[in-house]
């Protein structure tokens, strides 16, 4: 099998783990039902040092899954090595995309929740392109959810002459930040971000203040940045 492919296979089980295994009895209810403060926020970290709150049967799942494929999970940005959690009941979303015009081709993310577990609504949280002008540029995500009610994910972008890998996360208070080969962004000012690689390795970018949240659907939203795009190019 080869390394995409069991990438492939291990979001897999990452995404059924997080839809349908991880559909606990929560002891925090989900962020759909109660509004976040910081004092709930203390509450739920106190929960996760109480060995008693402890999911153990998704610490042992995870604990099997990570012997079995710790390879993959090292070649991320961060190492995702299994740890316990209190119970909790939270689904999580990874979605690649491209978005194409002419000969200018991007390569995408956007990674957002679920509103609820059983809900097919996702709520984007971040929107990442990066301009590859390659359709088979790499591109490999992981979303997670173990940190609820904190969505974090991470992933890495190989285009031609340089490696993105960068780390996201997002607080139920509404602050958020993409970590991207050291460059910060704060999403309270816009949760779409455009990276355009430089031949000299530098990178120039753009934070846009839209969302598919925003749109019927995600081709509208397209359609919207491809008409706003400033299209830094590459340098020659």
């Amino acid at each position: 099998m080869t390394k995409k492919l069991i990438i492939i296979f291990i979001l897999g089980i990452l995404f059924t783990s997080c839809q349908d295994i991880e559909k606990t009895n929560s002891i925090a209810q989900g962020c759909n039902e109660t509004k976040w403060n910081i004092q709930k926020l203390k509450d739920r970290a106190i929960q996760h040092l109480d060995s008693s709150k402890w999911d153990k049967r998704l610490f042992n799942q995870d604990i099997e899954t990570y012997n079995k494929y710790s390879e993959i999970f090292n070649s991320y940005p961060l190492n995702k090595s299994p740890f316990p959690v209190a119970e909790y009941d939270y689904a999580v979303s990874s979605i690649p995309f491209t978005i194409e015009k002419d000969s200018i081709i991007f390569k995408g993310v956007r990674i957002g929740e679920y509103v609820n577990p059983e809900s097919e609504k996702v709520i984007d949280k971040l929107t990442l392109l990066i301009l590859t002008n390659n359709k088979d540029a790499e591109e490999n995500t992981l979303v997670d959810s173990r940190n609820y009610p904190y969505l974090t994910a991470q992933g890495i972008f190989k285009v031609s002459n340089i490696d993105f890998d960068w780390v996201f996360s997002a607080s139920p208070d509404g602050f958020s930040t993409l970590l991207i080969n050291m460059k910060l962004f704060d999403l309270r000012f816009g949760e779409t971000i455009i990276i355009y690689p430089q031949m000299d390795k530098s990178f120039l970018y753009d934070q846009l203040e839209e969302s598919p949240n925003n749109y019927e659907n995600f081709e509208d939203f397209k359609k919207v940045i491809l008409k706003n795009l400033k299209f830094r190019q590459q340098q020659n």
